[in-house]
């Protein structure tokens, strides 16, 4: 495995960023959709949302480059759920791999700093949602020891109106 190098993100990533984004979401839905891409805004709009994440300090990027190149990204913030506290549930709203990279324990690097970034943070728990047909996702994220909460929607990003689920992990002992 070729050695990798994590570090924070800065705003002059977001071009990398979204082509990551994009073509691992290309590759892991493309075949499930009946319209891809699916309709929203193009390249140079999704450069300059990512630029805004990453220039907001309540979101927390971290990157994985090999060989100078950025081919994973995974996000932390408070959890935005209603029914779910901020100060005390962290959210991973991204964890994305260039797909050339998948299957390379890249991902379990990934998750790893974020729940770490998270426990420095100060939360007890962190949440994030996986869609139903990402079966690799999910037996991914079990084995990691996230579980289903429980809670579902709708995902709005497509016409299918794929249902997703939250899956949980509590980032503190609780025999301590």
């Amino acid at each position: 495995m070729t050695a990798e190098r994590l570090r924070d993100a800065h705003v002059e990533d977001a071009a990398s960023i979204e082509a990551v984004h994009y073509a691992s979401r290309e590759a892991a839905y493309r075949s499930h959709v009946s319209q891809w891409p699916p309709d929203g805004p193009g390249r140079a709009e999704r450069v300059a949302r990512w630029a805004r994440w990453l220039a907001n300090e309540d979101i927390h990027c971290i990157v994985a480059e090999r060989n100078d190149e950025l081919v994973g990204f995974v996000t932390v913030r408070g959890a935005t759920d209603n029914d779910l506290t901020p100060e005390d549930v962290a959210e991973m709203p991204t964890l994305y791999i260039a797909p050339e990279h998948w299957r390379s324990g890249l991902g379990t690097v990934l998750c790893r700093a974020a729940l770490e970034r998270a426990r420095e943070l100060g939360f007890e728990a962190l949440v994030l949602w996986v869609l139903e047909i990402n079966r690799r996702a999910r037996a991914f994220y079990a084995s990691l020891g996230f579980q289903p909460d429980g809670a579902s929607r709708i995902d709005p990003g497509t016409r299918e109106a794929f249902e997703a689920h939250r899956y949980r992990l509590e980032l503190r002992d609780p025999t301590a």
